[in-house]
């Protein structure tokens, strides 16, 4: 019985094609199902204040460490703080949950292109978050005025 050797190769190759193809694609899977349970969360978009209308914000909330939520706040085409009026010296973000204190979590640095992103994490489900213009991000209270906005309900 005689093989034709082009056949031969062909079904070598189809096969080496196949195997290469798996290998391709095998990371791409691993990676998705070892982060899938971490990936996406709840995104709320932010309400902007009076001072900052064309500004935009949104909060991506995920269930982070100890059950926390995990809260990842990014802004675009937010003005300067020295740009509003009055003038600020800093953005500071806030979390206020129902009947409580607002607590300061940091201040929001925005970029040259007014962008800017901060990441914290929070023992509450529900609370609202808010971003402020301060005379100095150390404030422990929020006194300026509200420049984004957004209520975050956690399930």
């Amino acid at each position: 019985m005689k093989i034709d050797a082009s056949f031969a190769r062909q079904g070598f190759r189809d096969r080496a094609n196949a195997n290469g193809h798996f290998f391709a694609v095998a990371p791409m899977l691993l990676a998705l199902i070892m982060f899938w349970p971490f990936g996406g969360g709840e995104k709320v978009p932010m309400v902007a204040g009076t001072q900052t209308p064309a500004a935009r914000g949104t909060v991506i909330v995920r269930t982070g460490s100890n059950n926390n939520s995990r809260l990842d706040l990014k802004v675009q085409a937010l003005a300067k703080a020295s740009s509003l009026t009055p003038a600020a010296n800093a953005y500071v973000v806030w979390v206020q949950p129902p009947g409580q204190s607002a607590q300061n979590e940091g201040e929001l640095k925005v970029d040259k292109n007014l962008n800017g992103e901060l990441h914290t994490e929070t023992s509450y489900k529900r609370f609202k978050v808010f971003v402020t213009a301060e005379q100095n991000a150390q404030v422990q209270a929020p006194k300026g005025a509200q420049v984004l906005t957004a209520d975050v309900a956690q399930s």
